[in-house]
This record gives C-alpha cells, structure tokens and sequence, in this order.
C-alpha cells in the first residue's frame, strides 16, 4: 500500500494506523454514530454496498489503497485495513 506525497515527491508506504483512524472518523460522520471502532464489523455497523463503494473512493483519494469487500464485510475494521491493496491505475480502454 502507498500513498504519494512524500518530501522528495516519491511515494511512501501508508501507515496502517493512520488508515484505520481516517477509515473510523470517515464512518463516523458517514453513518452519523460517533461511537464506532476500528474493532466494529461494517455490516453490523449499517454500512452497505453504497456505503463500501464511497469509503473506498475516500481511502483511493487519500491513501492510493482500496478494502477487500469480503473481508470489509465478515471482518472487523480494524483486520480489514490490515488487508488493504493498493489502487491500480486506471488505464483506458479502446475499441
């Protein structure tokens, strides 16, 4: 996993603490419950497949990494984002 940015304008691993607290306060204000952890599952938590699609578009914007959904979904959040990949770049497609 790797986020851009770094003095020297080369890239540099996200930290996984880091992740997690921007993942956690996203959630929060998403989901409008402020006392949602790192140790709570997405599912139980109300998230949904919307919900997944925006949270990883935030982690793609910020980190450059994406959640797996199965393990977003049967996992706590906290073992999620131990399991974060980076995002591919886009490359067009012709026809």
């Amino acid at each position: 996993m790797q986020v851009s940015g770094t003095d020297d304008g080369g890239i540099r691993p996200a930290d996984p603490s880091e992740v997690e607290r921007s993942l956690v306060e996203w959630l929060r204000d998403e989901l409008e419950d402020p006392d949602i952890t790192g140790g709570d599952n997405f599912l139980d938590i109300g998230g949904h497949s919307l919900t997944f699609a925006k949270l990883n578009q935030h982690l793609s914007d910020s980190f450059g990494a994406a959640l797996d959904m199965k393990t977003t979904y049967e996992e706590p959040l906290d073992v999620a984002v131990t399991r974060i990949k980076p995002v591919e770049s886009a490359t067009p497609t012709t026809r």
